[in-house]
């Protein structure tokens, strides 16, 4: 699952979801912000049905940072389908106590930057607003809309961001650690600790400081962890399939659709069906780089067991594709970690290890796309 993230230009009408600009804007009547079609249909085609039923609101936990990298202000929203725009609605968001004038210096052309969260429809949205006259806000403004202004028109007032791109743009800026902003690039930390990293657990609490994570936060990360883990099977399985079918091997046994405790994923099967290879998914919507879970049945069953142990890398997954790397026969990088937690005193053990994909020796990239497989096949 690919993070969803969207940069919103502010217009007047959608700025009057604050009371201060509402009352102090002659004619207000909408309360709510404009999301685009084009893009929300795109990252959720399920929401046009949704929305297209009589009376349809689509309730979402508001969570709002900034402007001048303010901290956390959460509401409950609505998304619904308001006089043939979707719109973000509900009522006004007024100033939090003891933020008296938190909104009111928000103008036209301003930028949020939002982060939609759920699967078939968006569930909660984390926003950082950043005004162009905040001095804390200036540096980012000024090079979001260097990059994507050009994409904005009078009937296009949101786009998606490559998490990626807002990185890459982000690390030219000197921003303090705990500014909000980072909330947007931390699904790989969160990735990581939700699954015991404590990498990942030392990254969110240099970047967020004081503010931390919430539990929803974290249960939220780890049911997409969860999610990305099964997807990946469900594509490699897939590809395994085509890999039959070219003749490149003759069977194989998705061990772990059966079995949620075996310590691998799939058996590769020789000429007499017989077991020859095992085949462990490791799968991250994120990048190549991020660290490798390996539970401590699959350490043993690496080291200990009598067929080679093979490592399918899954990473940038989505619902159709990945790439993927494989590394080959991985006992002999982990055969030392292994006799390492093994003369561990008595009554203490280790769950699992958290490891670098880089200890491994993978091969070339590849792609599994299930939407291009489809496409061949209607096509033959």
């Amino acid at each position: 699952m690919q993070q969803t993230i969207v940069l919103k230009r502010l217009s007047a009408s959608d700025l009057t979801i604050f009371e201060h600009q509402y009352t102090n804007t002659e004619g207000a009547k909408q309360k709510g912000i404009n999301l685009d079609k084009a893009v929300i249909y795109k990252l959720y085609p399920n929401l046009k049905n949704r929305l297209a039923t009589s009376g349809a609101k689509i309730p979402v936990q508001l969570l709002i940072y900034g402007p001048e990298s303010a901290g956390l202000h959460s509401q409950m929203r609505k998304i619904l389908l308001q006089a043939k725009n979707v719109r973000l609605n509900g009522e006004l968001i007024r100033n939090p106590p003891g933020e008296d004038k938190r909104y009111d210096s928000l103008e036209k052309g301003d930028f949020s930057i939002i982060e939609f969260n759920g699967d078939n429809e968006p569930e909660s949205a984390k926003m950082l607003l950043l005004s162009k006259n905040s001095a804390k806000d200036r540096g980012l403004y000024q090079k979001l809309s260097d990059r994507y202004s050009e994409g904005f028109n009078s009937r296009r007032g949101m786009q998606i961001l490559v998490p990626a791109e807002l990185s890459e743009l982000m690390g030219t800026l000197d921003l303090p650690s705990g500014h909000p902003a980072y909330d947007f690039l931390d699904g790989d930390a969160l990735e990581d600790a939700a699954l015991g990293g404590i990498e990942g657990i030392h990254e969110l609490q240099r970047r967020r400081k004081a503010r931390g994570v919430s539990q929803e936060e974290l249960s939220r990360a780890k049911h997409r962890a969860e999610q990305n883990g099964r997807l990946g099977e469900e594509l490699l399985n897939s590809w395994l399939e085509e890999q039959v079918s070219a003749g490149n091997i003759t069977g194989f046994k998705w061990e772990a659709d059966e079995n949620a405790v075996a310590p691998y994923d799939f058996r590769i099967l020789d000429d007499n069906g017989s077991p020859a290879r095992s085949i462990d998914a490791k799968s991250t919507s994120g990048i190549f780089t991020n660290k490798i879970h390996i539970s401590s049945a699959e350490l043993e069953e690496i080291v200990c067991g009598t067929i080679p142990y093979d490592i399918y890398r899954l990473y940038g997954i989505t619902d159709t594709r990945a790439s993927c790397r494989i590394a080959e026969n991985v006992r002999k990088a982990l055969e030392s970690t292994f006799n390492l937690l093994s003369s561990l005193p008595d009554g203490i053990s280790a769950n699992g290890i958290t490891v670098n994909p880089d200890i491994f020796s993978f091969s070339e990239e590849f792609e599994i796309d299930l939407a291009e497989a489809d496409e061949v096949q209607q096509n033959e």
